[in-house]
């Protein structure tokens, strides 16, 4: 127990007693900031969520970038899972695209791990060959 505890000192206003160390908000910024990296993140998890960020930050230079980069591996995938798939039905040869469509989802995996742990990091990391390409400007 407090020694020097005196409930007469206890105020009504709840304000802080001198000499006591109050912690100092950050203005919600760091809140702001884990709510937007989480927002970023499931952009990247489920890719039909690529437009989240732009809904909820729609001046954001931030989520227009994350949001284009999320659309890019999105159809990427999409188009190349298509495709390969159509090919994989030629006799003989079609195994061969089989191979090359289990390659593209790794490479998709790959893609949006790279971007998750950039998102983490609090980085902006642009993809490699793909991430040239703005669609969402």
């Amino acid at each position: 127990m407090n020694e020097n505890y005196d409930p007469q000192d206890e105020r009504e206003t709840g304000a802080p007693q001198e000499g006591q160390n109050v912690p100092q908000p950050d203005g919600g910024k760091g809140n702001d900031d884990t709510q937007k990296k989480v927002i970023y993140i499931l952009s990247y998890l489920f890719g039909i969520l690529f437009f989240l960020p732009l809904i909820l930050y729609p001046n954001d230079a931030e989520a227009r970038f994350h949001a284009n980069q999320a659309l890019v591996i999105l159809l990427c995938a999409v188009i190349g899972e298509v495709v390969f798939g159509i090919l994989c039905l030629i006799p003989f040869v079609g195994v061969v695209f089989g191979i090359l469509c289990g390659l593209l989802g790794l490479a998709v995996l790959i893609a949006c791990i790279y971007c998750i742990v950039g998102v983490a990091k609090g980085e902006r990391w642009e993809l490699p060959v793909i991430g040239k390409f703005r669609l969402i400007r």
